[in-house]
């Protein structure tokens, strides 16, 4: 049976992927659903948010455009550091960071080239561009940042390494980010992990990974960042160690792909949440 929403999903990301290109070391995106509804008015949180996870699923894009609408209502970040999975295995490296720039469909989305270089230094690597050609991880949230944010540039790091951490090299990249999340860099910088949780499961499997990624979601100072089952456990393990066990989360929304779709096979699942300091 034909499926409207599932459709528009595929179809979306398949213009992403097409769009996506590097003329000029400019990346060109589109994505229609920026300018949708705000259909779920969210409360803030109490204190000022520093950090927070969203999906880059495009399925998603009501739930990923109420987020960062809510979100500016609370601040306007100078920068975002973007942190996200490497899905297509094409960095040369531990992590890769770029100096290119977006063309969101609102407008150019710049890198803070300043700031990546000053890591690329920090972190002992170069430039790595071809990490970013059709990263969606980044690439998808892009337009959401340019329209609620236009004035913000971006930092946006891709990690490999898939499902596994390797401390070393996730503790490596916290410390170069440690001075950038102190209290003073907390007013002018929002770390912002580009993350789906559960993967390709039935209802009642994405049911129990979900409640183990809730209980460290709503308290990290109490149960390990290692319970979290989502696609950027790198991400999550450095939002633990910037957050140094004082942080208080806000979940914004949790849904998954079946919810918006009806689709009950190969469930993911969803999690929007704003992070901020005790």
């Amino acid at each position: 049976m034909f499926n409207k929403k599932v459709f528009i999903y595929f179809a979306e990301l398949i213009f992403i992927l097409l769009a996506f290109s590097c003329n000029r070391n400019v990346r060109e995106i589109s994505l229609q659903n920026a300018d949708a509804p705000r259909a779920m008015p969210w409360a803030l949180p109490v204190a000022l948010p520093w950090a927070g996870i969203v999906s880059h699923h495009t399925l998603a894009h009501e739930y990923i455009d109420a987020w960062f609408f809510n979100l500016s209502q609370a601040r306007s970040p100078k920068r975002f550091f973007i942190i996200s999975p490497d899905h297509y295995n094409l960095s040369l490296d531990h992590y890769s960071l770029t100096t290119g720039s977006w063309d969101s469909g609102f407008g150019i989305v710049e890198s803070d080239i300043e700031k990546v270089l000053e890591m690329t230094r920090l972190l002992e690597v170069v430039p790595g561009e071809k990490a970013f050609e059709i990263e969606h991880g980044i690439s998808a949230l892009i337009p959401y940042i340019k329209k609620y944010f236009p004035q913000s540039k971006v930092v946006a790091v891709v990690i490999s390494g898939g499902s596994g951490v390797n401390t070393l090299i996730a503790g490596r990249l916290a410390g170069v980010l440690e001075k950038e999340f102190d209290k003073q860099g907390k007013k002018e910088n929002f770390l912002l992990i580009s993350s789906d949780f559960s993967h390709n499961g039935s209802l009642e499997e994405t049911a129990i990974n979900d409640l183990k990624s809730e209980q460290y979601l709503r308290n990290s100072k109490n149960v390990s960042w290692n319970t979290v089952i989502c696609d950027n456990r790198y991400g999550i393990y450095i939002l633990d160690r910037l957050g140094k066990k004082s942080m208080e989360s806000r979940i914004l929304s949790h849904t998954n792909s079946f919810e918006i779709s009806g689709a009950d096979k190969d469930i993911t699942s969803y999690f929007f949440v704003y992070f901020s300091d005790k």
